[in-house]
């Protein structure tokens, strides 16, 4: 289990979030896939257009390990004492060709059990660090009501709205380019 929310967000509003991370003590985690090695910076410059997923690293909440997997570094994420140091991030894809963009997201996991089976519980630095950079993606991407078509073919052409926390050029980019989000 974990905490999340979900939002459209392209790459310059995601810089103001990563920055607020970096103001807020924070690491700023990147695998590169294609080099296979995971970068570690304390500056905004590692946050590029050609990676969308990032890790906030809360260091007082302890290490957060790298390991080696076929000859690539891998950062050790998920229900580990190196995942309940860090804060998964990101910002949407936006398709050009297909007119789409896929959400990103905001994930810290809740707690994790041990080797031992014990549970050991998110730090209060962890979830205070999250629940900032939380009210700070809701400053950027601002829950908006927005109509929307149903995919389902049998009801196809059919509208229905829903509220999404999306940034004003994702919103600019469906109302008036016609550019449908993904789930």
């Amino acid at each position: 289990m974990g905490k999340q929310i979900n939002y459209y967000m392209d790459y310059d509003s995601f810089l103001i979030v990563a920055q607020k991370a970096l103001d807020l003590g924070c690491e700023i985690i990147r695998e590169n896939l294609f080099r296979g090695t995971v970068e570690r910076s304390r500056s905004i410059d590692i946050v590029t257009r050609e990676g969308r997923n990032y890790y906030f690293h809360i260091p007082e909440a302890g290490n957060a390990e790298v390991t080696t997997m076929f000859g690539k570094e891998r950062l050790i994420t998920g229900y580990t004492a190196s995942g309940i140091s860090i804060i998964e991030a990101g910002y949407s894809f936006i398709s050009t060709e297909e007119s789409f963009i896929r959400p990103a997201r905001l994930f810290c996991i809740t707690d994790y059990y041990d080797e031992k089976g014990l549970l050991i519980k998110r730090p209060e630095c962890v979830t205070k660090v999250y629940n900032t950079l939380v009210r700070c993606v809701k400053k950027v991407a601002p829950y908006t009501e927005i109509e929307r078509y149903v995919i389902n073919p049998m009801y196809q052409g059919e509208k229905f709205e829903t509220k999404e926390y999306i940034t004003l050029k994702c919103l600019s980019l469906v109302l008036h380019q016609n550019y449908t989000l993904t789930q």
